[in-house]
């Protein structure tokens, strides 16, 4: 497939299921989107609707990382569908073509002209925190106690230096450049220190330098702010925002906190129970939202210029009803029709087709021409 020159990532038809008790769950089903050169585009949506599996997909570690979990059970059908993933795999074939849906990572992800999903381990680690680098959720699990930020932020560049040209200085350089960026003060001085003598918010934001210090074309960045104060979080935004204009980095942000993806991205993806429901602008999501689960999503948990139009329009916040679908025992139809208020019999019987019904405007729903204005 030739893909836009102007594209940084393009994935397409992405599905990424795990092996569990219950049976096979469906952490991501059958997602499209793409990132611009120098573009933020964030995904939106309750907690478990299968953010960071995309991510971890992108990253080409969601399955190793569900193949390991697999691994520790004595469940038998779990093996024996990954077994079948492993000759599936080698074979070239996908669960489509085997005739049975397989754990593991099907569908397309490009970067730079190439499908990540055909490469080896090998070749995806010349990628993988080299030119697509990813900023995980929580740093306080994520640095190592024991040793110097300097040390760990350079890590990175060592490890992708195959024909061994770098030299400790340059790499020195580089790492205090990475703090600049994320104005982490002091940088020559504090270079040295572990990470327990920094607070969180500049915990997090050497997490950004070490995911900057190779120069990426892509970050990844799984919920940024969480655990940090108003303050912090905003300070920490405003480190990403001038991190994205001074590298022309392309980012994927995730998030469930309206306010950072407000602050932070140009366009927005929902999703729940595995599936992207809406994919548009971020202001037409925030403003104008208009699949059901997008305006219940958002109504639920409204900033303040929602809360206005709310009131405006006499309506009331409440939040979502029901509980989100076990995605190990996805309902027929849309994944949203146990609790959307505009159902009807279609809903339940067939899942919609993923259609643009407006310019760069996305959408998963079979009644979108019939519902009210919002």
């Amino acid at each position: 497939m030739a893909v836009d020159d102007d594209v940084t990532l393009r994935v397409e038809g992405l599905k990424a299921f795990y092996t569990s008790k219950k049976g096979l769950v469906k952490a991501v089903n059958n997602v499209t989107f793409s990132i611009r050169k120098g573009e933020s585009v964030g995904l939106f949506g309750e907690s478990g609707a299968g953010k960071t599996s995309v991510a971890l997909s992108v990253l080409g570690v969601f399955d190793q990382l569900s193949r390991y979990y697999a691994s520790t059970s004595a469940n038998v059908e779990n093996k024996r569908l990954w077994k079948l993933k492993d000759e599936a795999r080698k074979k070239g074939l996908t669960s489509k073509d085997m005739g049975e849906e397989l754990p593991g990572v099907d569908g397309h992800v490009w970067f730079q002209g190439q499908d990540l999903l055909t490469l080896d381990e090998k070749e995806y680690r010349r990628i993988r925190g080299n030119k697509i680098t990813y900023v995980p959720q929580g740093s306080t699990k994520s640095l190592n106690p024991y040793s110097t930020i300097e040390e760990q932020i350079g890590e990175a560049l060592w490890a992708h230096d195959e024909d061994s040209v770098l030299y400790e200085r340059a790499v020195l350089h580089r790492v205090l450049k990475a703090l600049d960026l994320v104005e982490l003060g002091d940088a020559f001085l504090r270079k040295d220190m572990k990470p327990s003598q920094f607070s969180v918010g500049e915990d997090q934001r050497v997490l950004i330098a070490m995911a900057l210090i190779t120069n990426p074309q892509l970050m990844i960045a799984d919920e940024p702010t969480t655990a940090v104060d108003m303050g912090l979080q905003q300070r920490i935004l405003d480190a990403i925002q001038i991190v994205r204009e001074e590298m022309n980095l392309s980012m994927l942000l995730i998030s469930n906190n309206q306010g950072t993806i407000s602050a932070t991205c140009d366009k927005v993806g929902v999703m729940t129970a595995g599936h992207l429901v809406e994919f548009a602008a971020t202001d037409v999501i925030m403003n104008a939202p208009s699949h059901p689960f997008t305006r219940a999503f958002i109504m639920s948990n409204p900033s303040m210029e929602v809360i206005r139009k709310i009131r405006e329009k006499g309506l009331r916040i409440r939040g979502i009803p029901g509980k989100p679908p076990d995605p190990a025992n996805l309902p027929p139809g849309c994944p949203f029709n146990e609790r959307c208020e505009f159902v009807q019999d279609i809903c339940k019987q067939k899942i919609p087709e993923y259609r643009e019904v407006e310019k760069d405007h996305w959408i998963l729903c079979h009644r979108y021409e019939e519902l009210p204005e919002w």
